[in-house]
Order: structure tokens, then C-alpha cells, then sequence
């Protein structure tokens, strides 16, 4: 950055601009004019004061984001900003519907909230995809004896719902955060769809690593289930590799797993009630002789709406670490 303004320094000189050379001979408008061509230069070799990494908002002389530590790129041509800051909006709220993230009430409130004023959206977004799922369950499973072959595809389809479902998801709460708007079904699946190979690469990576810390006695699993609570959306929003992925939600949660674990708790109690009871209408007819396929699918689809619960939660945590970071909060208490 030094180099550019050395640069700029030593190519903007009075020598270019004649009027500016011979105080007798001001000409006030070619004054104004040759003020603004220098400030046009000088603006495009401005460092961009917004991270491309992960979209925090710097001051100019800054030569690092202040938040991940990226060095901070040149300027990019206003069009191109302007077409990936649609295509690609940057995690960042800059209202109180998403406060920084300093315990589990501020993961829990704001999901609640975000989930309640959006529940129409997420049933639009997530029944598109499980909907197809669940009818194919109900109708090619059925009552056939569950052995470790079908119980593993059944586990790695709905595997690949979630990631299917996620990229689209952030995508519309975060427009609905920032605009107040909510975008159509189709313009969300259109974005996600390039974030879900790296997405899925993470969540695989996430549950091996997951699996294996439950083999050695439970603890070490439960850790690094909570080290990798935001790998999604860091997955969906921040460039890089899916394992920096993993990286980067390991450094983030520092800090904050005690209030994700609670956090967590909470909502997941909820959303096992809500499918406790959507499997308990849905028996009910059962044990009173009425099999009726639909009936067990649309309580399916039920449960599968409210378990993303969880998926907002995370997004909300996320939120709110960043914001946490951007107010100048230590990452590790």
C-alpha cells in the first residue's frame, strides 16, 4: 500500500496541471477540474476499506482486516462492487436484530424472533427439499426392516438436504436482516447452489472428526461439535477452502462454546418437542387402524421445518460473534 501512494505521490504533480503552475494565472474552473481528475486517481488506488475475505468494514489506512487478518486488496471498479455486493452479501447486521453474541439469550432471543417473523419463508425454502425426500421415504422405505445399509443412505440423503437447504436459507434471513425484504425462493436456491460442494465437503469433514472425538469418550466429540457450531455459515459467506472453513469456526467459537452448548440446549429441546409431538399425532392415527401415507409425510415435513431452528441458530451466533468482534470484544474470554 505504501509502494501505490509513493506511486501516486511521485505521478500527481502540479508539472501535469498548468493552471496550478503560475499563480498569475489561475483559472479557478480548470482548478476545480484538475481537483477532482487528482482525487479520481487518488481513488483508485485507495485500498478497499472492505474485507473481501469476510467483509468487515475497515478504515482506509488500514493495511489488515481487523477482524480475520486479510490483507486488504486495491479498490475494485465500482460496477464490479456493485455486482458482488448483490451476488454476494456480506454477513454483517448493523441493527439490533442480531446483537453481539456475549450469552446464550443472544442466541436464543434473536432466534426466536427471526424464526417466528420468517416462518412462512423457511417452510417455502426447506419444503421445496424435503418434501421429495419424505415422499420417497414414506412410499420406497415404508415398513421395510431398517439394517445398517439403509439406515446409513437414509442418514447421508437427509445429510445432503441439509446441505442443499443451508446455503439458500442464509441467504434469505440475511436479506430479510439487512433490507427487510424477503427474496423469492428461486433467486435463493440460484445463489446457494455454488456454496454447496465446499459446504458439504465441511460438513463431512465436521462429522468425521465429530465421530471419531465420541469414540474416544464422548467429551472430546461434544468439543469439537461446538469448536465447529458455525463452520456453515462460514462455509457459505467467507472465501477460502473448506478446511479453512473448519479453521476459521474453530478460531471464532473460542471463547463462546459454554453459551453455544446452552444456546444449543435450549433450542434443541424445543425442537425435539415439537417432533415429539408431530410423531405422536401422526401414531395416534396409527394404533387407531388409519395408515395413510400423506398423513405420516406431512408430519415429516413438519418436524423437518422446525429443526432448522438450529440452522438459524447458528447463523445467529455467527452474526453476532462478528459483531461481537467489529465492537471490540476479545474472542477469548
Amino acid at each position: 500500500m505504501r509502494q501505490q501512494h509513493r506511486s501516486l505521490h511521485a505521478s500527481v504533480t502540479l508539472g501535469e496541471f498548468p493552471c496550478l503552475t503560475d499563480a498569475s494565472k489561475l483559472d479557478f474552473p480548470q482548478v476545480r477540474l484538475a481537483s477532482h481528475e487528482t482525487l479520481s486517481l487518488a481513488c483508485r488506488f485507495r485500498m478497499n476499506v472492505r474485507c473481501l475475505k469476510c467483509g468487515v468494514v475497515n478504515i482506509v489506512t488500514d493495511e489488515v482486516c481487523k477482524v480475520c487478518g486479510a490483507e486488504l486488496q486495491p479498490a475494485i471498479p465500482q460496477a464490479e462492487y456493485a455486482s458482488e455486493v448483490t451476488s454476494d452479501p456480506t454477513p454483517r447486521v448493523y441493527n439490533d436484530v442480531i446483537p453481539p453474541f456475549l450469552g446464550p439469550s443472544d442466541g436464543i432471543g434473536p432466534t426466536f424472533h427471526l424464526f417466528r417473523k420468517n416462518v412462512w419463508l423457511i417452510t417455502k425454502i426447506v419444503f421445496v427439499i424435503v418434501a421429495p425426500f419424505e415422499v420417497f421415504r414414506a412410499l420406497s422405505v415404508g415398513q421395510a426392516e431398517l439394517d445398517w445399509q439403509l439406515t446409513l443412505g437414509l442418514f447421508l440423503m437427509e445429510r445432503m438436504c441439509d446441505a442443499l437447504i443451508a446455503p439458500a436459507l442464509f441467504y434469505a434471513l440475511l436479506k430479510v436482516i439487512q433490507t427487510g425484504t424477503a427474496p423469492g425462493v428461486n433467486e435463493a436456491y440460484l445463489w446457494g447452489l455454488g456454496k454447496i460442494p465446499k459446504l458439504a465437503l465441511a460438513a463431512l469433514m465436521v462429522w468425521v472428526l465429530t465421530c471419531l472425538g465420541l469414540l474416544l469418550l464422548v467429551i472430546p466429540g461434544i468439543i469439537l461439535s461446538l469448536a465447529f457450531a458455525v463452520v456453515y455459515p462460514v462455509a457459505v459467506f467467507e472465501k477460502g477452502s473448506a478446511v479453512s472453513a473448519l479453521r476459521r469456526s474453530f478460531q471464532l467459537t473460542k471463547g463462546h462454546r459454554w453459551n453455544i452448548l446452552a444456546a444449543s440446549m435450549v433450542i434443541g429441546i424445543l425442537v425435539s418437542a415439537i417432533d415429539w409431538a408431530a410423531s405422536g399425532v401422526v401414531n395416534l392415527f396409527v394404533l387407531n387402524g388409519i395408515t395413510f401415507w400423506p398423513l405420516t409425510v406431512a408430519g415429516a415435513i413438519v418436524s423437518d421445518i422446525f429443526s432448522e431452528a438450529i440452522t438459524v441458530l447458528f447463523l445467529v451466533i455467527y452474526l453476532g460473534i462478528l459483531r461481537t468482534l467489529e465492537s471490540g470484544q476479545s474472542v477469548i474470554e
